[in-house]
């Protein structure tokens, strides 16, 4: 299974320096989603000196292994477990080939295929017993042989694997060595390949399943909060902390007409990982607010999701330098966010990010706060900062939401205003800046020809104002404050 980010949403070139152990980090938290769907999953093996090898393609930290014997019937069969990785991941914003075969060099290979062939991102599930079959279609590269190998093999025309497949196997090793050999084999299945599966985490979970249905609210709530006590005890015991707390409430309510329980479910997440009983208590109990207890509840689950090992932060003794003070401020914030998230709904708390995007009224969107998004610092993109655009400083903070007509007078045809009118007063322009000239091209969704300028009026207040190329409209867009 190779896994990438899909990218959607972005909107401009980001240049992050390699880092291989960083990528086996980023592997390493995939595999808790991974999970979902068999307890065998394993990362790839390291190269030399603990680092991937750049010799061996199966040593780099871009793709998942995992052992789903015996799973597939929980999805119906193996295509269909396919199907719900790919949904998954997909889900969270990332694109992932998946490939089902008898052994990992074969899934490995026919993964990567779709890199070199374009074959669609849709799942590849391999018929038992035709792994060679499949790897045979496929390029050399496929085999995750030696670059330089791949390179003398498509030199002598020898470009599919089935090609090199069939070569004897004394002249291989003969010209490209023993580990070439080895390799071949390792594709198609040939080579014994145990994989090292991550040990899962033991989970934080704590439940109530009632003998008889409960429908009072007060009861439920107090087996509730009790149940928190546990998953916090559970937290401090095994030294760790959590990002969000799940609860989940099954009922008969509905049963006769699906013959299945009913189920409800919340999420509890925290701007700061931690453990403490009185936090989650108050953070669970806001959420549990915004929803009503059914009626015939049978059982009630409660599990933290996010487990992970705290930082530990260095401390001062006394709280006199400004690093200090920020945190203590940053800590007060992250609660407030959570209390607001938890109280009224993830997405009914939002912050401002800049886009980059060329239509002004475009360049801000509100984002509903997710972990720590709160104190992450805008993203600024280079329309708005270097070029022939105004800088920030340039634009106003405060954008009016639509742009105002406005009667303006200007002295020269097609130049700044010296005159107009504002909320039932005539003003008198001081001074101006510009002229901005903000175009999209004909190939955006939304055509936008203006010419802005900042002006400072008689009264001393600035304005950003605006007139459509070619027209003698004028608007007004932001106000300087």
């Amino acid at each position: 299974m190779l896994l990438s980010p899909t990218g959607e949403g972005a909107e401009g070139l980001e240049v992050v320096e390699a880092n291989s152990d960083r990528d086996r980090e980023m592997l390493a938290g995939q595999c808790e989603w991974a999970w979902r769907f068999t307890p065998r999953v394993a990362l790839p093996p390291l190269g030399p000196r603990g680092r991937s090898s750049q010799s061996d393609p199966r040593t780099r930290p871009e793709s998942l292994l995992a052992n789903i014997t015996g799973c597939g019937h929980l999805f119906g069969d193996d295509h269909g477990l396919a199907e719900a990785m790919r949904g998954d991941w997909l889900e969270r914003g990332y694109r992932g080939r998946i490939a089902v075969a008898g052994s990992p060099g074969a899934a490995w290979a026919i993964a990567h295929a779709a890199h070199w062939t374009g074959q669609p991102d849709a799942p590849l599930v391999v018929t038992p017993g035709q792994d060679e079959q499949w790897v045979r279609r496929l390029p050399v590269e496929a085999l995750a042989i030696d670059a330089s190998v791949a390179r003398a093999l498509r030199e002598l025309g020898v470009h599919r694997a089935d090609r090199l497949i069939d070569l004897p196997a004394p002249e291989i090793k003969r010209r490209f060595g023993d580990q070439t050999l080895w390799r071949i084999d390792r594709a198609v299945g040939r080579v014994d390949e145990p994989l090292d599966c991550l040990p899962m985490p033991e989970p934080v979970v704590a439940h109530r399943d009632f003998e008889e249905p409960v429908s009072r609210g007060d009861w439920l709530e107090q087996v509730l909060q009790e149940l928190v006590v546990e998953v916090s005890e559970g937290l401090r015991s095994r030294g760790r902390v959590t990002w969000r707390l799940v609860c989940r409430v099954c009922h008969e309510v509905g049963r006769e007409r699906c013959g299945e329980p009913g189920r409800m479910k919340w999420v509890t997440g925290l701007a700061e990982p931690g453990w403490k009983v009185d936090r989650l208590w108050g953070l669970v109990r806001l959420g549990m607010q915004r929803h009503r207890w059914p009626r015939q509840v049978t059982r009630l689950e409660v599990a933290a999701e996010g487990v992970v090992v705290p930082e530990r932060s260095q401390e001062t003794l006394f709280d006199v330098d400004a690093e200090a003070a920020c945190r203590r401020v940053r800590r007060g914030v992250g609660s407030l966010v959570e209390r607001l998230v938890s109280r009224l709904g993830r997405n009914a708390v939002a912050r401002p990010v800049l886009r980059d995007a060329v239509i002004p009224e475009s360049v801000v969107q509100l984002c509903p706060v997710t972990g720590l998004d709160w104190e992450e610092p805008l993203h600024h993109s280079d329309s708005t900062t270097s070029g022939g655009g105004m800088k920030p400083s340039r634009r106003p903070l405060r954008l009016i939401n639509g742009p105002r007509a406005i009667k303006a007078m200007a002295v020269v045809s097609q130049g700044p205003p010296v005159r107009f009118e504002w909320e039932g007063r005539a003003h008198r322009v001081l001074q101006y800046w510009g002229p901005e000239r903000i175009v999209t091209g004909w190939w955006t969704d939304r055509q936008v020809a203006r010419d802005y300028y900042r002006v400072e009026i008689d009264t001393g207040e600035w304005y950003w104002v605006f007139r459509q190329l070619g027209e003698e409209d004028w608007f007004v867009h932001g106000v300087f404050e």
